[in-house]
């Protein structure tokens, strides 16, 4: 028995017997591909939400999963997703085609539900995201009106989903069941629309399209218990409560220190309340304002759940606050609060953790080459990022699979932190419960500036984006601007090993 499956089993015996699913199936002409299934916490993709399905040489598989209460899942084959739906102490059996790109459901209890699931392609891909847009593209749409666009793309895709809605409507599923097809039927067509205008309008052109794709429907669900596309979608409205207020600030002539639209705080407060608890919370108290209790509270438990699983203990610790505060008899406190407390001792056991070591003096450093110079006979790969930047954190993810890579060779690594002086505990136990090992320095918004200007002093693009990489030879001498990010794993590798063997 594998660790992975060891794993399972102890998952599932901890799992009562009336909460469980029964996933079979059969896929023609298996090849060895990875066979997992994606339960999401609440809404959101978390690879830490992966379970892996053992597949037989014949393509055969029949796996018990730990599902408490209704789900829509995501089946992942040959990088192919197929979305299923799953209650506790239900059966179902499916099969893939040879092309591992079709699902059809065969049997089992909730065969009628994902025989219809499946008719209505719920995840279907629109047209209009299939293909990335050309730069020449998106410069044409940013000029167009926001009405213009939503004609041209958002509402043929919106009524082609009536269908989908007629097809869930016609079928002879319970009532309740309709309503939460249908209602992810929705929710993830706007999601779709929103997503697509996200990739080149600006602010202005962007709060217009809201307005036409979210002024005139509520946020509140028509079921309780909605679907993960469902709370993606309150997750996107946010977006229309935000501009939405700030638009009404100024046209209302509301003061910094008057209450928001949706927020029922001031501008003022709400800008404190980002630099200590997160957008997160924020976002989550226009939820609050806005929605059922419900769904702020499931809200608010995935807000915690995704920090605690990139690892933020700072804004892991106001959530949890929060959510025991707010809802003390919630049914997630206390499996987030055990979460929580094992990166409490993440952080403790590397409080004296030689591996991650932050610069002597750094506070007084005015030269990134301060830095560099100490690490001469190594080439060097400086990451440039911040506590409060999401793709930064994405990037760090990718950090061990990066170092391993390189081990027992004479490669360092620079981890150079934007945050404000009152983030300085924030920065250090970041890097600590994340075990993000290197030389790491802090400098504030103003202090980094100068070393942006010698960075980039040879390099036409000055632009200063978060994250940012650079590679320095074993001399100290800076070889590369812009390098590439840890993601693109192969990629970055060769350029640090050309650099490497000169």
């Amino acid at each position: 028995m594998t660790v992975i499956t060891k794993i399972i089993a102890l998952v599932l015996l901890t799992v009562p017997a009336q909460a469980q699913f029964c996933l079979s199936g059969k896929i023609d002409q298996f090849h060895k591909s990875t066979l997992f299934v994606n339960i999401p916490y609440v809404f959101g993709y978390s690879k830490e939400n992966n379970i892996p399905i053992s597949v037989n040489t014949d393509g055969s598989f029949d796996v018990i999963l730990p599902i408490q209460k209704e789900k829509f899942v995501l089946l992942n084959y040959n990088k192919q997703e197929f979305c299923l739906y799953m209650r506790p102490n239900e059966t179902l059996h499916v099969f893939i085609d040879s092309t591992g790109k079709n699902i059809k459901p065969e049997s089992g209890s909730l065969l009628p539900e994902n025989e219809i699931l499946t008719a209505c392609n719920l995840y279907e891909y629109p047209w209009f995201l299939q293909n990335h847009l050309s730069e020449d593209s998106a410069a044409v749409l940013s000029k167009e009106s926001a009405g213009s666009i939503y004609r041209q793309f958002a509402q043929p895709w919106l009524n082609q989903t009536q269908q989908k809605e007629a097809l869930v409507s016609k079928s002879t599923l319970p009532e309740r069941t309709k309503q939460l097809f249908i209602q992810e039927i929705k929710a993830y067509a706007r999601c779709r629309a929103n997503e697509f205008a996200w990739n080149f309008m600006g602010n202005q052109q962007l709060s217009a399209f809201y307005k036409l794709l979210y002024g005139n429907i509520s946020p509140k669900p028509v079921i309780t218990n909605p679907g993960p596309m469902y709370y993606m979608f309150v997750r996107y409205y946010n977006g229309f409560l935000e501009s939405d207020a700030m638009e009404k600030m100024k046209t209302g002539n509301i003061q910094l220190n008057e209450p928001l639209p949706y927020y029922n705080i001031s501008l003022d407060s709400g800008n404190v309340i980002v630099k200590k608890k997160g957008k997160a919370y924020l976002n989550w108290l226009a939820v609050k304002n806005t929605n059922d209790a419900f769904v702020a509270e499931a809200f608010l438990a995935q807000q915690l759940f995704s920090a605690i699983t990139d690892k933020d203990i700072t804004i892991a610790r106001e959530l949890l606050t929060t959510l025991a505060n707010t809802y003390p008899n919630s049914q997630y406190h206390n499996e987030l609060e055990n979460r929580v407390d094992e990166l409490e001792n993440i952080l403790l056991r590397n409080a004296n953790n030689n591996n991650i070591r932050i610069f002597d003096g750094y506070k007084n450093v005015q030269s990134i080459y301060t830095v560099i110079n100490s690490l001469k006979g190594k080439v060097v790969y400086l990451d440039i990022w911040g506590t409060w930047c999401g793709p930064c954190k994405a990037e760090l993810k990718h950090a061990p699979e990066l170092k391993a890579y390189f081990k027992d060779k004479d490669v360092a690594f620079v981890y150079l932190d934007m945050d404000d002086n009152e983030k300085d505990t924030v920065w250090k136990d970041f890097i600590r419960v994340n075990e993000l090992s290197g030389v790491h320095l802090r400098k504030n918004r103003d202090e980094i500036e100068a070393f942006w200007r010698e960075l980039l002093a040879n390099d036409p693009d000055k632009t200063t984006y978060y994250p940012q990489y650079f590679i320095f030879d074993k001399k100290g001498k800076l070889v590369m601007t812009k390098a590439k990010r840890p993601s693109e794993g192969p990629g970055l590798y060769e350029q640090i090993e050309s650099v490497l063997n000169q």
